[in-house]
């Protein structure tokens, strides 16, 4: 998590450097790059979920020969699809161009931005390989320390080479820089963890090919479709408002995204938690994880979202400069943030799912019926001819919490988690932030609409702001809904500070 806040803090600091030096279509066309990447990287989900389960199994069993064969077969599965996926990018190049209406004079930088943000990341997808082992061995630390330098590095040349002139394609040199690092910097650290590692399709069977086109097949749809839900608003607003208001979608989810992220990271432990607790039929432990995981990933994210969502326009303004208002994107925060808030609350749920060997229930339990909700929510905006970029993501907000709600209803009831055990309990506590919030905004509205909106006068209001909206959200969760191990633990430690 810590890990992931660095990174989160140097993707927060770029946009308002970049967007000095290049234009709102130039830094759209960016943004539609990882819209693309998103569904191609979405390809090897299966595969990397396929890495991390059964290195992890190989190595606690002392079969650390067939890593090499994993390896080997996952490898020339990667290779043949990221061949594949180039040739065909290239060949529909004029179609993605004219689908995301993009100017006829940055056309021919959007073609080497995109061919060349995707051959980037297709190389990190197939020789990331390395990476997931070291995370399936439990190099857990060594894998972030890279991931780590990586991004650092991508920021110091990026913005190198911005200040030297060379405009949005410095963003490209500095991706391609930053993966081709941590590529071979995993190599070598596999290599090392493994000693004698060889990559061998001799011997390789036809279970280790079924360990990628069953189980990770599995999750390769799940990946595929959730992908797509999650980056529908792009599609949708490239195609209806033009690449501008991508750049303009991707201001206003900035923040929700990065808190759903940034939470969501500590889920990574679950699924190892589930499927040990599973395998000993350890039952009641396991409604003990998926409860509280979930209460407590609804908790951080409800404080969290429940500032941004009210104090959205302020925020905004103090992240790029009162010179760059941008009020829609400040809507797209409120709707964006209790949409990623309910949705990354169900990671508990599937990471059960796919603990007790069901990895189809979140497919057939979250993600289908997301698809379908959001689907009427489109198809009745275009009946209506309600072409509005805030139309349409407030009809992926509704399906992303309805669809959220069903999932986490039907996850209850397989588990014997009483429902209205689990509204008190796990999601009150969690939406409870959004009340204080916007009370807070409500009561301090008057005042704060007559201040300067220079960041250095925006900046300690909002941290003011902040501070008390923790305070008060803190003894609210302590006094109505902490239980008495947690009031207890939680006043243990104010003692000790």
């Amino acid at each position: 998590m810590l890990g992931r806040l660095f990174y989160l803090a140097t993707r927060v600091a770029l946009p308002p450097i970049t967007l000095h030096f290049v234009s709102l279509e130039e830094y759209g066309i960016w943004s539609t790059c990882f819209l693309i990447i998103g569904y191609i990287g979405m390809g090897t989900f299966g595969v990397a979920n396929v890495y991390i389960r059964f290195a992890a199994q190989y190595n606690a069993t002392g079969q650390q020969q067939e890593i090499g064969k994993l390896l080997a077969v996952g490898l020339t599965i990667t290779l043949g699809f990221s061949a594949l996926v180039l040739i065909l990018l290239y060949l529909g190049m004029p179609w993605i161009v004219e689908w995301f209406k993009i100017p006829i004079h940055l056309q021919a930088t959007a073609t080497t931005l995109i061919l060349g943000s995707v051959a980037t990341m297709l190389l990190d997808m197939t020789f990331g390989a390395f990476a997931y082992v070291l995370q399936g061995l439990q190099r857990i630390v060594q894998q972030t320390l890279v991931w780590i330098v990586s991004f650092l590095l991508e920021t110091v040349v990026m913005i190198g080479l911005l200040m030297e002139g060379f405009g949005v394609k410095g963003l490209l040199l500095a991706f391609a820089a930053r993966y081709i690092f941590s590529t071979l910097a995993y190599m070598v650290l596999c290599y090392r963890a493994v000693p004698g590692l060889r990559l061998q399709l001799r011997g390789a069977g036809k279970e280790t090919y079924r360990l990628f086109f069953g189980y990770g097949g599995i999750l390769q749809l799940s990946g595929l479709l959730s992908i797509f839900l999650y980056s529908c608003e792009r599609l949708a607003a490239g195609m209806l408002a033009g690449v501008g208001s991508v750049g303009l979608l991707d201001i206003g989810q900035k923040f929700p995204m990065m808190s759903s992220q940034l939470f969501g990271s500590a889920q990574n432990s679950f699924l190892t938690t589930l499927t040990h607790l599973h395998a000993q039929n350890r039952r009641d432990e396991m409604v003990e994880v998926y409860a509280k995981g979930t209460r407590y990933l609804n908790l951080l994210n409800g404080t969290a979202m429940g500032f941004m969502a009210p104090f959205g326009f302020y925020l905004i303004t103090a992240w790029m400069g009162p010179a760059k208002p941008y009020p829609e994107a400040a809507t797209i925060m409120a709707l964006a943030a209790i949409g990623y808030h309910l949705h990354v609350i169900t990671g508990p749920a599937t990471t059960y799912f796919q603990g007790t060997h069901k990895p189809w229930r979140p497919l057939l339990g979250l993600l289908i019926p997301q698809l379908l909700i959001a689907g009427c929510g489109l198809f009745w905006l275009l009946r209506v001819q309600d072409d509005g970029l805030l139309a349409v993501v407030a009809a992926m907000a509704i399906a992303r919490v309805l669809s959220s709600l069903i999932f986490l209803a039907q996850t209850n009831r397989e588990m014997r988690y009483g429902q209205l055990r689990f509204l008190w309990s796990v999601l009150l506590p969690g939406l409870m932030p959004y009340v204080i919030g916007y009370g807070l905004w409500h009561f301090t509205q008057t005042w704060m609409s007559g201040i300067s909106l220079a960041r250095l006068d925006l900046l300690p209001v909002l941290a003011g702001r902040g501070v008390g909206y923790l305070v008060m959200t803190g003894l609210i969760f302590l006094v109505v809904f902490a239980n008495r191990q947690e009031r207890s633990s939680i006043l243990r430690r104010f003692k000790r500070a």
